[in-house]
């Protein structure tokens, strides 16, 4: 679809990817009825055309990457709904369609302003309405305004909430990343985080470097910069630092047992409750 401001090829990425698993995969990690739907009719086309490079093991992998992170941040939401938690922040939404699925609780959808047009230019045109529980929240990550942000759209600071921050971290300098998670734990108690990041190259094998590297190299020659990595234990010193009570990594181990699918270790996964 043409939009005078292209979104980023990673947002891109990670919704056709998202789509491809919903044709490509069985039985499916993770449903999204509207996957297909709000890439538009031509990029649905061609993901319908694409069997032969969606059989390829990469392809594969990709899809069940973004497929576990998904499922595992939803999974998150409607537990801490069950607990009574009914604000959802999904951070760096894309084209996320949680909002448009779910029809339960508050969800405020946090993106730059340009990427946010292009996906409400999206929905627009696949028929896919706004729903009245949905917010748009435009923000800067490298700005320290978050929270001011969504209080401005109606967020309640005094009641938690269940944040999902999900393809985004690595594209963020390490302080930038630091201070988001730290206003996050400034929320009401009971609040809690799910989101991704890349893994310090000194806790990859020599296979998963080779990979990080091609991964790399593709998003440069599109025009984004992989940012920061984490070394995991400095990464949960830092989180009860500030203040999140319970954290829980979700490495390779733990995804597989959980969903049933094999992952690279390039990319963990954390929970982190406050």
């Amino acid at each position: 679809m043409p939009h005078p401001t292209p979104p980023k090829p990673s947002a891109w990425i990670t919704a056709t990817v998202r789509a491809a698993h919903q044709l490509y995969d069985t039985p499916r990690i993770f449903d999204d009825p509207l996957a297909l739907r709000i890439l538009g009719a031509e990029r649905e086309a061609e993901l319908r055309a694409d069997v032969q490079r969606q059989q390829h093991p990469l392809a594969a992998a990709m899809r069940a990457t973004m497929a576990v992170r998904a499922r595992l941040a939803e999974d998150s939401w409607h537990t801490a709904q069950q607990k009574g938690v009914q604000q959802y922040v999904i951070l760096g939404a894309g084209l996320d369609t949680c909002a448009y699925r779910n029809h339960s609780g508050q969800v405020y959808e946090v993106d730059l302003p340009a990427m946010q047009q292009w996906k409400r230019d999206c929905l627009r045109a696949a028929g896919i309405s706004d729903p009245p529980h949905a917010r748009y929240v435009a923000t800067d990550f490298t700005a320290p305004s978050l929270l001011e942000d969504l209080q401005q759209a109606g967020f309640n600071a005094a009641l938690p909430a269940c944040f999902s921050w999900l393809g985004v971290s690595m594209y963020l300098k390490p302080d930038v990343v630091m201070r988001t998670l730290g206003e996050i734990a400034d929320c009401a108690p009971g609040s809690n985080i799910v989101f991704d990041y890349c893994v310090h190259r000194q806790h990859l094998t020599e296979q998963e470097c080779a990979g990080l590297d091609v991964i790399a190299a593709s998003l440069a020659a599109q025009g984004e910069q992989l940012h920061s990595s984490f070394e995991p234990q400095l990464l949960e010193h830092m989180l009860r630092h500030y203040g999140y009570r319970h954290i829980e990594h979700f490495g390779t181990p733990q995804l597989e047992k959980l969903y049933g699918a094999k992952l690279s270790g390039i990319f963990r996964l954390i929970r982190a409750t406050v």
